[in-house]
This record gives structure tokens, C-alpha cells and sequence, in this order.
């Protein structure tokens, strides 16, 4: 018995997909012998699969054989094998700090391509994939310091946190900071491509990447509630994803409302369903062109306030420009600007 041939074999068997692609792998994974093995593999069929399975003792040991970066290996049975899409793979093992990994593991039998864009690891490795996941230490990003890293950067977490909680608005983040990116990266933690989609880097669930990413963005909220000595309760909100300031100034609806301290701006669908009297308060500067939306929005950066009006008088938006008037900061309305 050949076992080289039972392992192409079960790989005609099971791929579909265009010739060159499954050619490739064998390329990588039999060298000189990859034409004598495709050949001989022709007409695989359902009893191939059948006799993988038979002898994938047999099978494991030869893909243990080629094993040359064992940590590699462990990584991404740990973690990469979350990806079958391949660009996905290699992404996500490029954030694991491994950017060639996807064609080691090719070449190892560790994966196979099933068509032309999935790649997985063969049924018969699932013994061999639970031994590899218990050995060696990962070597995985630490995300308070990569996100920390970025956190200045208001255009790219506002994009970053709308493609985390599937609420992205383009044309919300067009508003506010201009056209959506094809393409960003988060050091070790995520990357983007508009072709591929986010990929986190897959130490990590999307759900801990955003909580991180919300502790960020609490800390600079809270900062600024300070910098505004606001009086009301304030609070950040986990349905806004914003600081919120509720204010009542006298008890009527007219003066009452909430103060949204967004550090960057992301699309909310319990912030927007409301119905009135909220102000927005964003880092930033003020938008070029920016016209007059529902609610009144303040840009914030440093002692400098940027106002645009709502489309409708708001007092509650009047009583927040004494505010800031007030606490010294040096406020632009429209054309004029003021100081007091």
C-alpha cells in the first residue's frame, strides 16, 4: 500500500473545484512525485474516502512527518482552523504572526483544499489535530494595546466598531468622516478587506475584541463628561455605545433629553430610533460641507467646540452651548465664533 497515494487519492475524491488549484497542492505537498501521484489518482471516487478513513492511523503519521514548525502547526490548530475560507486563513494566521503558514500547512497534508476557495483539515487528522492543540504555548496579540495603539485614529474605530456589531451606516460614517476604507488593520487584532471581509485575529471572539474596544471608548467618553461638568446622571451606555448625560432642566419635555459623548461616532440602532431631543457631542473636527441633521451635533477637540444646529430650535441644544460658553470653551456656530 501507498499511503502518498491513498492521501491524493482522497483529495480527487472529495475536491471540487478548478484542476490548477488542486494541482497546486500537489506540488507542494509531493515535490518530484506530484505528477506520478496525480496520475495514479485519477477516478477517485467515494471508495477513496472510505479507505482514508480505514488507514487514517497511517495517514496521521505521515502528515506528523512532514511537520517541520510545530508551533505553527499548534497555532493553527488552536485557532486557524475556525477559517475555511482560505483568505481568511491566511489572514487570520497573519495575525497570528504567521503570514506563510497557509502554505506550510499545504504542504504538510495539515489542510487540503476542498474546492477552489475552501480549505480544511481532512476527517482522518482529527486525532492528530487534538494532540496539536495540547502542545506548545501560543503566542497571541494583546488587544488593550493593539486597539490603544489606534484609538486616535476617530475614522478608523468608528468603521472598525460598525463592522464588529454588523451595524455599520456608510453613509452615516460618510457624514462624519468621509468615504468607508477599502482596506484597514489593527496591528495583530483584525484586518479588513472589502473583497474578504473582517477577519479578528482568531485567538479572539469579535464579541472580545468589541468589548475591549468599548473600554477604550468609555474612558474617552468619560473624560470628556468631565471636561463638560454637565449636571444630570450620566452613565455609558451599552445600548448607545456612547456616554449618555440625561438631563431634565425644569421638567418639561421641551428641556429635557439626553447628551450622546460619542469619542467617535458609530451607527446605533437603540441610539437612533430615538425619537427627540438629543444632542450629539463628538471628538473631532467638524465635517466640511456638514449640513443640519435632526439633532444638534457639537465637534469637540481639545478647548474648542464646533456646533451644527439642529434642523428644528432645540432648547436643550441652547442650554448645552451655555454650557460649554461656560466651561471655556472656545465655540464656533456657523461663520462666527465666540468666547466667553
Amino acid at each position: 500500500m501507498d499511503i502518498l497515494l491513498v492521501e491524493a487519492r482522497y483529495q480527487r475524491a472529495v475536491f471540487s473545484g478548478d484542476e490548477d488549484v488542486a494541482v497546486r497542492d500537489f506540488q507542494l505537498r509531493y515535490g518530484d512525485r506530484w505528477q506520478q501521484l496525480w496520475e495514479a489518482s485519477s477516478g477517485a471516487a467515494e471508495e477513496d474516502v472510505k479507505a482514508a478513513e480505514d488507514h487514517a492511523a497511517e495517514l496521521v503519521e505521515l502528515v506528523s512527518s512532514r511537520i517541520d514548525d510545530l508551533e505553527t502547526a499548534s497555532l493553527y490548530a488552536k485557532y486557524g482552523r475556525n477559517f475555511s475560507v482560505e483568505q481568511e486563513l491566511r489572514l487570520g494566521m497573519e495575525l497570528l504572526g504567521r503570514p506563510q503558514a497557509v502554505d506550510a500547512l499545504l504542504r504538510w497534508g495539515l489542510v487540503m483544499h476542498f474546492s477552489n476557495e475552501v480549505v480544511s483539515t481532512p476527517p482522518y487528522l482529527a486525532r492528530l489535530i487534538l494532540e496539536l492543540m495540547q502542545s506548545g504555548g501560543a503566542q497571541v496579540a494583546d488587544l488593550w494595546s493593539e486597539l490603544e495603539a489606534h484609538s486616535r485614529d476617530l475614522a478608523l474605530m468608528a468603521f472598525f466598531e460598525g463592522l464588529l456589531t454588523g451595524e455599520l451606516d456608510e453613509d452615516l460614517h460618510r457624514t462624519f468622516y468621509g468615504p468607508a476604507p477599502g482596506e484597514l488593520r489593527i496591528g495583530r487584532a483584525a484586518v479588513y478587506k472589502a473583497e474578504i471581509g473582517l477577519v479578528i485575529n482568531p485567538a479572539y471572539s469579535p464579541e472580545e475584541v468589541l468589548d475591549v474596544l468599548l473600554q477604550l471608548k468609555k474612558r474617552r467618553a468619560d473624560a470628556l463628561a468631565r471636561a463638560l461638568s454637565l449636571h444630570g446622571e450620566y452613565e455609558f451606555s451599552s445600548e448607545y455605545r456612547c456616554g449618555a448625560h440625561y438631563i431634565s432642566l425644569d421638567g418639561s419635555a421641551e428641556k429635557s433629553g439626553v447628551v450622546v459623548l460619542c469619542p467617535w461616532l458609530s451607527y446605533s440602532r437603540r441610539l437612533w430610533k430615538r425619537a427627540r431631543n438629543i444632542v450629539l457631542v463628538v471628538e473631532g473636527q467638524r465635517p466640511p460641507e456638514m449640513r443640519p441633521m435632526r439633532h444638534g451635533v457639537i465637534f469637540v477637540k481639545g478647548g474648542e467646540a464646533e456646533v451644527v444646529k439642529p434642523q428644528t430650535p432645540s432648547k436643550l441644544f441652547d442650554y448645552i452651548i451655555d454650557v460649554l460658553y461656560s466651561a471655556g470653551f472656545y465655540v464656533l456656530e456657523g461663520e462666527e465664533s465666540a468666547v466667553f
